[in-house]
């Protein structure tokens, strides 16, 4: 049940958009698998991880999940590949 504890307060952590952005310009891989990022220019969507040049911010949106950000018609990034298995 940690597990689940430490996964709340994670969350909390990325709650706000302001939040999220900084996790993706820092390239937080503590924020992996909480929430992913779409670029409408590309039509891909990342881990907030990705290695993948950085976005401007007025071209992302942050996504909960990522079937929430396949819904919204974005494929998955072939360079950080959301959609396996985090290592």
């Amino acid at each position: 049940m940690a597990s689940m504890t430490a996964l709340a307060g994670a969350q909390i952590g990325f709650s706000r958009d302001e939040d999220r952005w900084t996790a993706v310009v820092e390239r937080d891989a503590g924020a992996d698998d909480i929430f992913y990022y779409s670029v409408a220019t590309t039509g891909v969507y990342c881990r907030p991880s990705c290695a993948a040049r950085l976005a401007l911010r007025k071209n992302v949106a942050f996504h909960n999940t990522r079937g929430d950000a396949e819904q919204a018609g974005f494929r998955p990034c072939k360079r950080c590949r959301p959609n396996a298995a985090a290592t």
